[in-house]
């Protein structure tokens, strides 16, 4: 019985560890290139980094992180995080300041969806 019930909860573990819910979070998207260069005054260069450089193809093509709560973490390279961004920023009335809905993958998160913070 103790076998059973040892089985069991690791099974459910391991399930809850494969299946995360999203995550929301407030930030603002900079591109890795910008962000590697300016790591020691991240908080203090993203104020002043424009889209108009997060859209340029260097830029585009090292990938983005978002910076929020004073942590920088890069979105998933693999998946389609960086398009849906870059799309998102191509439209007129985008910010870098987003409020994004993610899952967390290890160390890197997979966009759901992003939208303009408010």
């Amino acid at each position: 019985m103790k076998k059973l019930m040892f089985v069991v909860l690791a099974v459910c573990l391991a399930a809850s560890l494969a299946y995360a819910a999203p995550v929301k979070m407030t930030g603002t998207i900079i591109d890795n290139a910008c962000a590697s260069g300016h790591a020691k005054d991240i908080a203090t260069f993203i104020k002043t980094h424009p889209k108009s450089c997060a859209l340029m193809p260097a830029c585009v093509e090292s990938g983005y992180s978002i910076y929020s709560n004073g942590k920088l973490t890069m979105f998933n390279a693999a998946g389609k995080s960086n398009k849906k961004i870059v799309e998102f920023l191509k439209m007129k009335d985008s910010k870098l300041t987003v409020d994004v809905t993610v899952d967390q993958v290890g160390d890197k998160l997979d966009l759901l969806s992003i939208k303009n913070s408010k």
